[in-house]
């Protein structure tokens, strides 16, 4: 269980690679969800077979499965400091394919634009951003309709969760929801307008049933070279839902722009 200190917090991550000594070869970072997510539902999902062609760094966000809890900083920004104190410590200094699931994908969109020297490429599922009146739908301490769950959802969630084997996920869960500034940060993101500015190619994936089909379209029409693929079927789960069919448009990406 690999903890490093970067940024100033100790964060748990995962390095999957099958290179040969001396081998050079994409260096791909996975980024997860929000609350009750964490580098797992790569690692479960496309990590091990990317990992066949790409070496892998899968990281717990800050609050996140085994990484530190800080009481505050949870803005997109702390999020991308802690991705590129990461990659400062791993030696990574080219640039680097980042995979975003869901808040994932905010966090990558952001490091693209403020370092975009850093970022090869951008494959995205399910990746929101912050749009005029976006904070309305944050607030509230459970408030997180906006990144696909609402807050009978996380109650719900919480409770089921309770007395099973996930208690302590659901424990935590609560936890960061509860106390710490994570709801704050987040209300108080302000809408972005530097989608065109996005320079690295992009690839973007969003279910037919997801509640977030504007960012889809958004980003399609803004991010200038973004391909978009909706997939039939799917909701916000998409990773999960269909992760055969993301698995193989990764590896079909990664050929392309590795």
């Amino acid at each position: 269980m690999p903890i490093e200190q970067a940024n100033g917090l100790a964060l748990h991550t995962q390095h999957l690679s099958t290179a040969a000594e001396g081998e050079r070869r994409p260096q791909v970072v996975m980024l997860h969800g929000l609350v009750i997510d964490n580098l797992s539902s790569w690692y479960y999902t496309i990590a091990n077979p990317v990992a066949q062609v790409a070496d892998v760094h899968l990281v717990d966000l800050r609050g996140h499965g085994r990484s530190e809890m800080p009481a505050t900083g949870y803005t997109v920004e702390d999020n991308v400091d802690d991705v590129v104190a990461l990659l400062d410590r791993w030696g990574i200094t080219g640039p680097v394919h980042l995979f975003g699931n869901s808040f994932g994908g905010v966090v990558a969109l952001a490091l693209a634009h403020r370092h975009p020297e850093r970022v090869a490429s951008l494959f995205l599922i399910e990746a929101h951003f912050a749009v005029e009146g976006w904070g309305e739908h944050m607030a509230g301490s459970l408030a997180l309709a906006a990144f696909g769950l609402d807050e009978d959802s996380v109650q719900d969630w919480l409770a089921v969760n309770a007395d099973r084997k996930l208690s302590r996920l659901a424990k935590r869960s609560e936890r960061f929801l509860t106390e710490t500034s994570l709801i704050d940060d987040l209300q108080a993101e302000a809408p972005i307008g530097w989608l065109p500015e996005i320079a690295c190619p992009t690839f973007a994936m969003y279910g037919a049933d997801t509640d977030i089909m504007d960012r889809a379209l958004e980003l399609e029409a803004k991010v200038p070279g973004c391909e978009l693929e909706i997939v039939p079927d799917c909701s916000h789960s998409l990773l999960t839902e269909q992760g055969g069919l993301v698995r193989e448009r990764a590896l079909a990406w990664l050929d392309r722009v590795g």
